[in-house]
């Protein structure tokens, strides 16, 4: 076995050492000839052993070029009490060790617990590679060490760059990378000769893309050969290898004895207050991190699993969340409540990535906060892309809300999927867009309804090209594909680009897209001009139907449409709208083949919104919206039932334009007009606003009606120390929390409280 002719080799030396070699001695304590290793390194020569004796050594150590042993005292006794007992950590401050100079099987790393590396620059800028060891160039022996709780953008454990280390009885476990890689990357024609003696172990590591390993294309086919693995049939949610495009190579084979998990085919339970030692089957008895859950769950196509996160925030700091998520197919990720089930990116996370693998899953019931993306390794904060697989991908993303800061590609960026958005919102987020999807093969249709972008601004960064605007729709393949939006404000939001001659503040349409907008509100978003508006066509063979929606306020204008060949027209169909300026205030580039067909059921005129309240999107008593949309809507597409507040979408003689439906003014029924201590709302059950009523039999001060979820948690003051006149009284509720976010389908107690009555009741809110 190598270790025990490494220990001979030792004592070999030590009987010898009037040979061209000597022992270099570091102890802590001063009684050595160095108390830091990296010293006994410096004063090395090829063939000397730098011996270290227990301790933790707070350093990153470079073999720089030398072929030496580095080794702890096990190396001299055999007890592997002494590969714990001697840790280097790294911390934070770049790879823990590093052996990237031609090295060769001569230098010897043997006996130790590397943690806490964070990874090394070999770029000028860019991600960092191998928290734990950097091998590059080299072909080093790394036998008995710890490799544990290290991270980095790629390879977490080990990054190899064109190196051949051979590895013995080496465990990694606990490594972190936030793209591939989470225990190895190897590139740039790196391989691994893993000793079937000395068996290494591999588990539990987490990243983005490959969470055991990730090979890049460049490398050869690879032997995993070990004891204990994570699984023992891993999925690419394990072990990545593929083609530059994506495409699956399957070139890594696993030899494992044994699995640290055994998979479970059920849904899953998380918890922020939860343990990794519990079974994670129920409710009672949660995990305690979503990372441990993705690897125990068992993937079905016929039968797929979710996980289940309770309320709480989920975090790095909180809870040792790890992200970004690498999420698996067919296992969705369910929230208890889009206001309480918090992803904290703590201003250094994305959250979720998805490119291998065929997904199929739902999204729901998560706000995603503090999330930050500038390393261009990372442009998106949510990723999904596969564009190779040839059956169904369906991505579906339920009551989402973001407030983040990004840059580069976006906050949602997904590619080659089905994709369907309802009721999310995206508020005050920063950087890049919120929404990119490109659509591929098998994957025609995009529907997004009940959405609402406001109040986000798109600005440079140094490291970043240019800004995005806020939603970019496109494809590259022949066939059109179909995106319809019902039901969508976007509003507020604001593009600082100056470097690109046109810009867009809301929604940038590229090739082959048949978009509808159906009763949406664009308004006031600004762009820098003097190109640019609101909305910008500039691709070919794109049809662009405008139903029942209303475009005004937004700078410089609504409309820039173009057309790069004129052998695929453009077409532009506004029916039944209100557009500022008319057809006379589109933009059209010149020279190019694009068609304008503005029936004249279209307006253009001020829609009068209310610009205040809840929804100050809402349209006012005297608009010139109301019953002015149309009920005849291309074949296949349906209004919604409700329009973006909850109300009816219907109200009058017909729809209305825009994202929101006129209700008329208030009345109250007869029946609800209430006497006495009596506390009610209507209508109850409710979806997803209800008017609470009550009667006072003498003028109050010092009001308070609070809402209450089920656990007896405050989710929205309504009064507060609030002034009424005796008499009937209502006041509504949009079914949101304080926060401004829809709360979940559940019973909710609301709670009117004076200084001489307090009276409680409840409403059943259902979606």
């Amino acid at each position: 076995m190598r270790i025990k002719n490494l220990i001979l080799l030792f004592m070999f030396i030590s009987v010898y050492q009037w040979l061209n070699s000597a022992i270099w001695h570091i102890k802590q304590d001063g009684t050595g000839n160095f108390i830091d290793i990296q010293s006994g390194i410096d004063a090395s020569a090829d063939s000397d052993t730098v011996l270290v004796y227990p301790g933790t050594y707070l350093e990153n150590i470079d073999f720089t070029g030398k072929n030496i042993t580095v080794a702890s005292l096990f190396l001299t006794t055999g007890n592997e009490d002494y590969i714990d007992q001697t840790i280097i950590d790294g911390n934070q401050n770049g790879s823990v060790v590093s052996i990237k100079s031609d090295e060769n099987e001569n230098a010897v790393l043997c006996g130790f617990t590397i943690i806490n590396g964070s990874g090394t620059l070999y770029y000028s800028t860019g991600p960092l590679y191998g928290g734990g060891i950097f091998c590059e160039d080299s072909s080093p022996i790394i036998s008995y060490c710890n490799i544990k709780e290290n991270y980095a953008q790629a390879g977490g454990g080990i990054c190899l760059k064109d190196a051949i280390p051979s590895l013995e009885k080496v465990t990694i476990k606990g490594n972190h990378a936030y793209s591939s890689g989470g225990g190895i990357y190897l590139t740039h024609g790196a391989s691994i000769n893993f000793s079937d003696e000395e068996l290494c172990n591999i588990y539990l590591n987490f990243a983005a893309f490959g969470c055991e390993i990730k090979k890049r294309w460049d490398c050869d086919s690879l032997d995993v050969i070990v004891d204990t693995f994570t699984v023992l049939e891993p999925d690419k949610y394990f072990i990545a290898s593929t083609t530059s495009t994506g495409i699956p190579l399957n070139d890594i084979t696993l030899y494992a004895q044994h699995a640290k998990l055994d998979p479970v085919n059920a849904d899953l339970y998380v918890s922020p207050q939860g343990s990794n030692d519990n079974s994670g089957l129920s409710p009672d008895e949660p995990l305690q991190t979503i990372n441990y859950a993705y690897s125990l769950i068992a993937t079905d196509s016929l039968h797929p699993n979710a996980i289940h996160l309770a309320d709480g925030i989920y975090s790095n700091s909180e809870n040792g969340q790890l992200f970004p998520l690498n999420a698996r197919s067919y296992i969705s990720l369910l929230g208890e409540s889009m206001e309480s089930t918090i992803f904290d990116g703590e201003g250094q996370y994305s959250f979720i990535s998805g490119i291998d693998g065929d997904h199929n899953i739902t999204i729901e019931n998560i706000t995603f906060i503090n999330g930050y993306e500038i390393d261009r390794a990372f442009k998106i904060l949510i990723l999904f892309n596969n564009p190779n697989s040839l059956i169904n991908r369906f991505i579906t993303f339920n009551n989402v809300a973001s407030n983040n800061n990004i840059f580069g590609y976006g906050f949602i960026s997904i590619s080659h999927h089905f994709v369907n958005l309802n009721n999310c919102s995206f508020i005050e987020n920063q950087g890049g867009k919120e929404l990119s999807i490109g659509l591929g093969l098998n994957c025609e249709t995009v529907e997004i309804e009940n959405v609402i972008i406001d109040n986000c601004t798109q600005y440079e960064h140094p490291d970043v090209f240019y800004a995005y605007p806020i939603f970019i729709i496109g494809s590259h393949y022949d066939d059109p594909h179909q995106v319809v939006m019902k039901n969508v404000q976007i509003t507020n939001n604001v593009d600082n680009n100056t470097e690109w001659w046109e810009s867009c503040c809301g929604i940038q349409i590229t090739d082959k897209i048949d978009l509808y907008l159906i009763n949406c509100t664009i308004g006031n978003n600004t762009t820098p001009g003097p190109s640019g508006g609101a909305i910008m066509a500039a691709f070919m063979g794109t049809e662009f139907n405008i139903i029942n929606s209303i475009f005004y306020g937004d700078l410089p204008r609504e409309l820039f449409v173009g057309n790069t060949d004129p052998d695929n027209p453009l077409n532009v169909n506004i029916i039944n709208s209100l557009i500022q300026g008319g057809e006379a205030g589109i933009y059209i580039y010149p020279g190019e083949e694009v068609n304008i067909n503005w029936d004249e059921s279209s307006i253009d005129t001020d829609p009068l919104w209310l610009m205040g309240g809840d929804y100050p999107y809402m349209l006012s008593n005297d608009s010139p919206c109301i019953d002015a949309g149309t009920l005849e809507l291309p074949p296949g597409i349906e209004l919604p039932e409700y329009d973006l507040a909850g109300n009816p979408r219907i109200f009058g003689e017909t729809v209305d334009m825009g994202a929101y439906e006129w209700q008329g003014s208030p009345v109250i029924n007869d029946e609800l007009k209430i006497r006495d201590y009596e506390l009610k709302n209507y209508p109850n059950p409710f979806n997803p606003s209800t008017r609470i009523y009550f009667y006072l039999h003498e003028d109050t001060s010092d009001i308070e009606l609070n809402v209450y979820n089920a656990k007896g948690q405050k989710v929205r003051t309504l009064l507060d120390d609030k002034f009424m006149e005796k008499g009937n009284h209502s006041v509504y509720w949009n079914g949101k929390n304080n926060s401004n976010q829809q709360v979940s389908s559940g019973v909710y107690f609301y709670q009117l409280k004076t200084d001489v009555i307090m009276l409680k009741s409840k409403a059943l809110l259902l979606k």
